[in-house]
């Protein structure tokens, strides 16, 4: 079984560096998103992208060709072409958590006979309470609800509340959905080589946070390795997995010790029991705050497998963004400015984070 381990791992390293080469030689390794620092950024950047190809006025002229791609890609036909229209961050009232209603739709199209598409757009941010709910109860009869993420995970309890996956909303993912939907914008953006070479940077930038290789044929030649040694790969899927959570625990709890040389008493710091769970991470309490109030390091599905966030919580329902406001409002470093680690005396929180990260080879963002 050892021997087999090794002889998978080296095909598969083998296969990996073959890719490397042709990334250079083919120039990928020139992304603008990349360069611009932008990768991650759900509406500045995604959704931006997204809206602006699926916009039947968009600055691509077109027309609803792009949009009507992705609803053959996701299997709705629900909104007329002729009519449509796409607005980002679409405004449907004040959240209202005791109605569950409200709230900004990412992306929102919607037609003349009063159809509407709804599109929550999440790369690495958790969800908001009942966010999905909300959304659904939006222009109830005439509104499907998509739920949009790099490798279609379904929402969290806390968003969707009481609705049903494939009945009440559907699941969609950057790596299959977008990416395949893509792949045929561009074959219609053929004789447009801005729009072209545009749409295949975002590509492979989708390719890069799916963690999958930009060259489909090398693709299928890992796939299959792994068909053909399946047990042998499965042992090596939990070995992963294993040494995922062992890397994030040690990156923890080393970020954990550099905090305790800054914080008194008053502050506790704990670790979430079991961080391979979504959204589990390190904890920053202050015993004046209340119950349900904290920093929160965390990530969506793991925190080896993604991005993470930190910023301040408060899913109390008791608590809202005024209450939380005010009960900080006493803890200077807390502030405006409190993330800049050159200003902001958050205790070096995000200096710590960041130097950490990068020596593990991990990155992070922050949520005020």
């Amino acid at each position: 079984m050892l021997a087999d381990i090794k002889q998978v791992l080296t095909d598969s390293k083998r296969i990996v560096a073959h890719q490397k080469k042709l990334e250079q030689l083919r120039g990928e390794h020139f992304n603008i998103f990349s360069i611009l620092k932008v990768e991650s950024q759900e509406n500045d950047t995604h959704s931006a992208f997204l809206g602006e190809l699926l916009n039947p006025k968009g600055s691509h002229l077109m027309g609803p060709k792009f949009l009507s791609l992705f609803l053959n890609e996701i299997g709705d036909n629900s909104i007329e072409l002729s009519s449509a229209r796409l607005t980002l961050e679409y405004y449907v009232g004040s959240a209202n958590m005791s109605t569950n209603t409200g709230g900004r739709i990412d992306i929102y199209i919607w037609d003349a006979l009063g159809n509407s598409l709804s599109i929550e757009n999440k790369i690495y941010a958790g969800d908001q309470e009942a966010q999905l709910k909300r959304y659904a109860n939006h222009n109830k009869e005439k509104n499907t609800v998509f739920y949009l993420t790099l490798n279609g995970d379904d929402a969290s309890e806390e968003s969707k509340v009481d609705l049903k996956l494939d009945e009440d909303y559907y699941c969609l993912s950057y790596r299959t959905n977008i990416i395949d939907w893509l792949e045929a914008c561009l074959k219609e953006a053929t004789d447009q080589p801005i729009l072209r070479e545009s749409i295949k940077q975002y590509i492979i930038l989708l390719k890069k946070l799916t963690d999958q290789l930009s060259n489909k044929d090398m693709e299928n030649e890992i796939k299959e390795i792994l068909r053909k040694n399946y047990t042998t790969a499965k042992h090596i899927e939990a070995g992963i997995k294993d040494v995922e959570v062992e890397a994030v625990n040690d990156f923890l709890n080393e970020l954990k010790a550099k905090l305790k040389e800054n914080l008194d008493h008053a502050w506790t710091i704990s670790i979430d029991e079991d961080i391979s769970i979504s959204w589990k991470g390190l904890d920053i309490v202050h015993n004046t705050w209340g119950e349900g109030i904290r920093i929160k390091l965390e990530g969506q599905s793991k925190m080896p497998g993604h991005d993470s966030v930190y910023g301040i919580k408060a899913h109390d329902k008791k608590w809202d963004r005024v209450d939380v406001k005010a009960r900080l409002a006493h803890i200077d470093f807390l502030q405006s400015g409190y993330l800049n680690p050159d200003t902001g005396p958050i205790l070096r929180l995000h200096y710590n984070l960041v130097k950490l990260r990068k020596e593990k080879n991990y990155s992070c963002q922050s949520k005020e």
